[in-house]
């Protein structure tokens, strides 16, 4: 069954809210978190600091730092058990980008560490997961100096140790790097900067990279007229976007972003919002989760503008109508998390009144959520925990 194709709408998938919660080559390694011997080793959390390639689920959690910084802590899941099987923690320096009143410095960290009064108004799950290397061992920072205002990007590592890849401004402009994210492979941090187009009239916002190694030399990749989403890496060995919710199927061939479909540019080469913007003219979600497999997408709404989030699945041909709804009705509003590698189950976040919630699903039509119960070390976590991946 087909049905008329819709106008484009910006697709913002809403998760859960989140608490509050670049050593330098050069003099700048004086900023670093609790030595080596301070942090919690494996054998003191129980569990190994090697996460699985395949069969867990990770989750993500920001905390405050005794009032200095914030700690991000990453877990790993067995998602039959429940049981953890990988811990790892990431120390922020002060400087660090968490909460900030304006649009920039922009960074993925604000969607992890800025509190949010509502739920639904969170940010971006997938650009929380672009924040780690593959295998969560450094983590991607902004960091903007008091003074100045100059902001640098660069990562953390399991220690605190920071490395600032931006450098000394020396008598040059200030710095104004955001948007950290890790190439997925660890060998650079993709970041936007701002250049002055005409002074006191416009400017332009560019897409670049630094290499983790060597002299970290700013290599620019795009432009953008406004640049409002962060960078998200997908895919494998990782594709830049700046749009919102982006997914690459798992055959590397399709990218989903903003509800539209478009071709996955060769070689790893960025993509930008004009690029989204200038997809095929059909949204083929009305909200959009990820892939269920190579020609299906799981929709948070099974019709248009369904405000239960009752989830659906879609395929990519030009004009389909969402599937049966996956989940019963309900007075709950769900937001969706992750889907597993075989596109067979999902997470999902709910809310209802003052309850916050996590449900495993099928996504098959008809299906009904188990919820995730919070006891043994998952309970610690809280209610702002978010799942930023499944593999």
């Amino acid at each position: 069954m087909r049905m008329s194709a819709k106008p484009k709408a910006t697709v913002t998938l809403l998760s859960l809210a989140l608490a509050a919660g670049l050593v330098a080559c050069s003099s700048d390694s004086d900023e670093s978190g609790p030595k080596d011997d301070e942090k919690p080793s494996a054998a003191e959390t129980g569990v190994s600091g090697d996460f699985p390639k395949q069969d867990v689920i990770i989750t993500a959690v920001c905390s405050p730092n005794n009032g200095a910084g914030a700690v991000v802590r990453i877990d790993g899941w067995n998602p039959r058990s429940w049981k953890q099987v990988a811990h790892a923690e990431f120390p922020l320096p002060d400087t660090a980008v968490i909460e900030h009143e304006k649009s920039r410095p922009a960074s993925a960290v604000r969607e992890l560490c800025e509190p949010q009064p509502d739920p639904a108004d969170a940010g971006d799950a997938a650009a929380v997961r672009s924040l780690f290397d593959q295998d969560f061992t450094r983590m991607a920072v902004v960091t903007e100096d008091p003074r100045t205002r100059a902001t640098h990007v660069g990562y953390v590592d399991r220690s605190g140790k920071f490395t600032d890849l931006t450098g000394n401004e020396d008598f040059g402009d200030t710095p104004e790097e955001d948007n950290a994210a890790f190439a997925r492979d660890g060998s650079a941090i993709w970041l936007t900067y701002e250049v002055v187009d005409e002074p006191g009239v416009s400017t332009k916002d560019r897409l670049a990279s630094r290499t983790v190694t060597g002299d970290h030399q700013l290599v620019d990749r795009l432009e953008a007229d406004i640049i409002s989403d962060p960078v998200i890496v997908t895919g494998s060995p990782g594709t830049p976007v700046l749009a919102d919710r982006a997914h690459i199927s798992p055959d590397g061939k399709h990218l989903l972003a903003e509800g539209r479909v478009l071709d996955v540019p060769e070689n790893g080469e960025p993509v930008g919002p004009e690029q989204v913007e200038e997809a095929p003219d059909t949204t083929v979600c009305p909200g959009q989760v990820g892939w269920i497999d190579n020609d299906t997408v799981l929709c948070d709404g099974s019709t248009p503008g369904d405000g239960e989030r009752r989830f659906a699945a879609v395929d990519i041909t030009p004009n389909a109508e969402p599937g049966p709804p996956i989940i019963p009705g309900s007075d709950r509003r769900n937001y969706g998390n992750v889907i597993s590698p075989d596109g067979r189950n999902f997470v999902f976040f709910s809310t209802r009144g003052a309850e916050r919630d996590h449900f495993v699903s099928s996504t098959e039509p008809g299906s009904t959520p188990k919820k995730v119960e919070r006891k043994g070390e998952f309970a610690v976590l809280g209610e702002t925990v978010v799942f930023i991946d499944w593999r």
